[in-house]
This record gives structure tokens, C-alpha cells and sequence, in this order.
């Protein structure tokens, strides 16, 4: 219980020291999680919380440290004053170790805006690690926030057979409606969105496509983003398209980009500075 303004001083100097301590583990926490389409696809977690509680818990005492952190400057305030009026009155000259840290403080925030190392290394590093979760290319939606689309939803978008995968879903005894979205579906179910996919995504609707097709690239946008062509090879890439191996490889050798068929997709994409849905443009539409 607070007696007077001292206990009360104490109390906010253990609140700045406990704030600090659980930010360090919830930032060192939330640098490795995986990147939040592999955490929330997985119902990944740590210690029981999810990448969004762990966020909750690290905005929260993110918000106690700046208070405590303001309070504690409040209530020392008298010698904190005492302190600036001496360097401003010139009985002691800032010392080498204010100026340094004020100077390394500074270069850090330009750095970091502009990514430039070494800031960019801890940058990359955070990408590399969030990317090592993903061991197999199952771990990874068909698109962002998949999970969040209703069965029936995913089933047009991913042109999946819908009565097939209600089948599917029933002989694996999971209870759904067609109308929830797939994590709730898989919280019903103690399971995540990806096993849930797991069950429907072999059910794939025959669709034929024709080489011949006059595209325009609003229509290759919507027919082909979020279907995971980054994950494909050229040669997968050109059966996705329905265009002969050859004359894909021709088209691409025309816009500038010489590729083999086992080349990945989003290499040769990052390598021309591109995307996969920019290569598809370029197999489909002439003139590109």
C-alpha cells in the first residue's frame, strides 16, 4: 500500500524496471515469430500465446513504460533541472560520453530509415529468421489472410470443388458450415486453417484453359494473384498459363529475361526486378 511520495516514487521505479524487462522478451519474441501469414495459417505459438497476443502484451507495457518512464522524470525533476542548469550555466562542459551517445543515436534512426547497414543487417536477419519457419511449402497459404475467407469463399477463389471438399471435411469428421471462415473452422475443430486446407486443396475443379485466350492484365491479376505462382518453377508456371513450354520460354527470352524451365519463379522475378504475376503479363500479352 502507497504511504507517501516516496513508496510512490519506489513503485513507479520497479514499474519502469519491470516494463523494460517484459519488453525485452516480447521484442526478442516478436522479432523471431514467423512472418503473421505462416502464424496465423498455423495457429503458431509460444508458451500458449499467439503472435497477436504477444503483440497485445508488447503494446501494453510499451505503453506503462512511457508512463512510469514520465512520472519517474516527475518526480525526480528537481535534480533532473538541477542537472541541465549546470551544463547550461557552463560549470560543467557536456561530456564526451553525452556527445557520442547523442551522435550514435542519431546515425542509428538514419540508418534505419533508409535501410542501410549495419541497420539493414538486423533487418535481414529478422527476415531470415522469420522465413525459417517455413519448412515445407504446405506451411504457406494460398494467399494473405486465408484463413480468414469462408469455406465456401476459398472454394471459388481457389477453384476448388466445393462438394467435394464439404465430402472431405464430413469424412474427417469435422464440424463446419460452409458460410465460416476457415480458422474458425479449425478452432471448432482444435486444429489450424492449414489442416483444414490440407482436406479440401485436393480437390481441384477441372478447368481448361486456352492458349488462345485474349488477356488483358486486369484479367490476369484477378485470375492468377494469390495462387502461388512465386512457389512454381517456368516450366509449372507455363501449364498454369495453358502455353507450350517452348513458346513460354520464347516470350520470356523476348522481354529480356533468359530462363531455364527449372528456374524458380520469384528468383527470375527478383532478378529482373519484377514479380510472377509481371512474368505472366509478359507469357500472356503481346507486346509486353
Amino acid at each position: 500500500m502507497i504511504k507517501n511520495k516516496q513508496s510512490l516514487r519506489s513503485l513507479i521505479a520497479f514499474l519502469v524496471t519491470w516494463a523494460f524487462v517484459v519488453l525485452t522478451v516480447t521484442g526478442i519474441i516478436l522479432y523471431i515469430v514467423p512472418h503473421g501469414r505462416i502464424a496465423y495459417w498455423t495457429h503458431w505459438s509460444l508458451a500458449g500465446l499467439g503472435k497477436e497476443q504477444w503483440g497485445w502484451v508488447h503494446m501494453m507495457f510499451g505503453g506503462i513504460f512511457i508512463v512510469t518512464g514520465a512520472l519517474h522524470l516527475y518526480y525526480n525533476w528537481k535534480p533532473f533541472k538541477k542537472y541541465l542548469a549546470e551544463r547550461i550555466s557552463g560549470k560543467l562542459n557536456l561530456s564526451r560520453e553525452f556527445v557520442v551517445s547523442l551522435l550514435l543515436t542519431l546515425i542509428v534512426v538514419v540508418l534505419s530509415i533508409n535501410n542501410l547497414p549495419p541497420a539493414s543487417w538486423v533487418f535481414e536477419l529478422n527476415d531470415t529468421i522469420k522465413s525459417s519457419w517455413v519448412t515445407s511449402p504446405e506451411l504457406e497459404p494460398p494467399f494473405g489472410h486465408a484463413e480468414e475467407i469462408s469455406l465456401k469463399g476459398i472454394a471459388k477463389r481457389m477453384r476448388l470443388d466445393l462438394d467435394g471438399a464439404v465430402r472431405e471435411l464430413k469424412q474427417n469428421n469435422i464440424r463446419f458450415a460452409p458460410s465460416e471462415s476457415l480458422d474458425t473452422i479449425a478452432r471448432n475443430n482444435n486444429t489450424t486453417p492449414m489442416a483444414i486446407y490440407g482436406y479440401i486443396s485436393k480437390h481441384k475443379e477441372k478447368v481448361v484453359r486456352s492458349g488462345n485466350k485474349e488477356w488483358t492484365p486486369e484479367d490476369i491479376e484477378a485470375e492468377f494473384s494469390g495462387t502461388g505462382l512465386g512457389r512454381k518453377n517456368i516450366a509449372e508456371m507455363c501449364e498454369v498459363a495453358g502455353v507450350e513450354l517452348k513458346s513460354c520460354l520464347a516470350r520470356l527470352k523476348s522481354g529480356a529475361i533468359s530462363v531455364n524451365a527449372n528456374d524458380g519463379v520469384r528468383d527470375v522475378a527478383t532478378a529482373h526486378d519484377r514479380n510472377p504475376i509481371d512474368l505472366l503479363k509478359i507469357i500472356l500479352l503481346s507486346g509486353q
